[in-house]
């Protein structure tokens, strides 16, 4: 059977299928976090550090099932490719089976451990550990169910849809503002739950949310309609292997963020309570520029491993040519506005002339490095769509551990710098992470050599 090569208006329309809907699950979570701070953040300092303690712990297990996630989405883009219908639902019914094992595992370490999770990693003490103690062997029941809906997501992008993850994703968000806010400051003859309150919210958003994603899988005739539910619990040693040994490096090479952001954030707060403020206002501001873009990472990931699956490399360059020129133009705007205009983007957000000061060059270094931050996340997101997930892990590992981090030690504790070399380290880390992925995209040449999983 002739393959039919798309033209340039189709490979866009097909991108843009996977852009708009994560755009708008980034959009709604970002609005969200908003709402969230705002129904906690009148109940004081320890509310508040101890739901920030309690994210930062969802954030580590998020890491490892968001690398899975990963690797199923590579299985099933790839086996998509290759019309293999039987090992897409197999690699979705062992997933879902197995991360649920896993996060048993999670789940018993937080209700049994939680002073490990606090005290030990984080040097939580006092009141803060015990209200972080209470609120995360809350948000820990939910953790199961986080998941299943990130798996499910990652296997159904890996399918080309992006738009059911999005309305699984939406259902998630909008009921924990909606549980927040009843629980929180009990209407309709709730009790006032407080900070409490926002813990149940989130676990039973995700709960609702999983029963949703399982509902829509179980239903869809392209995926498990009619399927046993031993397939769930019946695992095979190639499947396993291929989405764990696919996965395991995105998992790490997300927990890599995760533990330099908690170092990042020490050497930013040496500099003062100000410096920090205006760090994470920047954060706020600078994911305008950012979120449009992230859907271009998932894209080349789903696409490129969909083409090489089909053996048809020219296909797949062809889609990465055209994924890689719309993450620049978007990165020139959005990078363009936050060098522009920093001052007025942080000024939305804050009247003090010291945040917006401190904050202005941090937009600047973000806005310059929207390009190679972005360019490195697609030539990563080809990389894993190939089979070679350790490639992406390996830069991640390079720009974090032996660009940022050091160069952000060395400026705040050892040579007493100014904040902005933290900041500037930030740059320099997306600068050589693009030229490290470029490097090894070039070098392993993905489309003579993919490595199908």
């Amino acid at each position: 059977m002739e393959t039919v090569v798309p033209n340039k208006i189709e490979i866009r329309k097909t991108i843009l299928k996977f852009l708009l809907p994560i755009l708008v699950s980034s959009m709604l979570e970002m609005m969200v976090g908003i709402v969230s701070m705002k129904l906690i953040g009148n109940l004081g300092s320890d509310a508040i550090g101890a739901m920030g303690l309690s994210t930062r712990v969802r954030g580590i297990i998020w890491a490892a099932y968001k690398g899975i996630a990963i690797g199923v989405q590579v299985v099933i883009a790839q086996a998509l490719g290759a019309s293999d219908h039987k090992r897409i639902k197999q690699a979705l019914m062992q997933t879902i089976g197995s991360i649920s094992i896993l996060s048993l595992f999670f789940l018993m370490t937080i209700l049994l451990l939680p002073k490990f999770w606090l005290g030990t990693i984080f040097g939580a003490e006092g009141a803060l550990l015990s209200t972080g103690i209470e609120v995360l062997r809350i948000v820990g029941c939910g953790m199961p169910f986080l998941g299943i809906i990130l798996i499910v997501s990652g296997a159904l992008q890996g399918k080309g849809d992006a738009t059911t993850p999005m309305l699984i994703s939406g259902v998630m968000n909008v009921l924990n503002i909606v549980f927040g806010v009843v629980l929180v400051n009990g209407y309709f003859g709730f009790p006032v739950l407080g900070l409490k309150g926002a813990a149940i919210a989130l676990a039973l958003s995700q709960a609702m949310a999983a029963l949703v994603a399982i509902v829509v899988i179980m239903k869809s005739k392209s995926l498990l309609k009619g399927e046993s539910i031993k397939g769930f619990i019946r695992f095979t040693k190639d499947i396993m292997k291929s989405v764990y040994s696919t996965g395991i490096p995105s998992a790490f090479e997300s927990l890599f963020w995760q533990l330099s952001s908690i170092v990042l954030i020490r050497a930013i707060l040496s500099y003062g309570d100000a410096s920090y403020a205006a760090y994470q206002l920047g954060l706020q501001a600078e994911s305008i520029a950012y979120m449009p873009a992230a859907g271009f990472q998932v894209a080349a990931t789903a696409l490129i491993g969909r083409h090489l699956g089909a053996k048809n490399p020219d296909i797949a360059k062809r889609y990465l040519f055209e994924i890689l020129k719309g993450a620049v133009l978007i990165s020139v705007i959005g990078g363009g506005l936050l060098v522009l205009f920093p001052k007025a983007l942080l000024g939305f957000m804050t009247s003090d002339q010291e945040l917006i000061k401190i904050g202005s060059f941090y937009l600047i270094v973000c806005g310059l490095a929207q390009v190679p931050q972005n360019m490195a996340g697609v030539l990563g997101g080809a990389l894993r769509g190939a089979g070679y997930t350790k490639m992406p892990m390996y830069a991640a590992f390079v720009g974090l551990y032996m660009v940022r981090v050091p160069i952000a030690c060395v400026a705040a504790y050892l040579l007493d710098w100014s904040v902005n070399i933290v900041f500037l380290a930030i740059g320099v880390d997306m600068t050589v992470r693009l030229l490290l992925n470029g490097f090894l995209y070039y070098k392993t040449n993905i489309y003579e050599n993919p490595r199908i999983v």
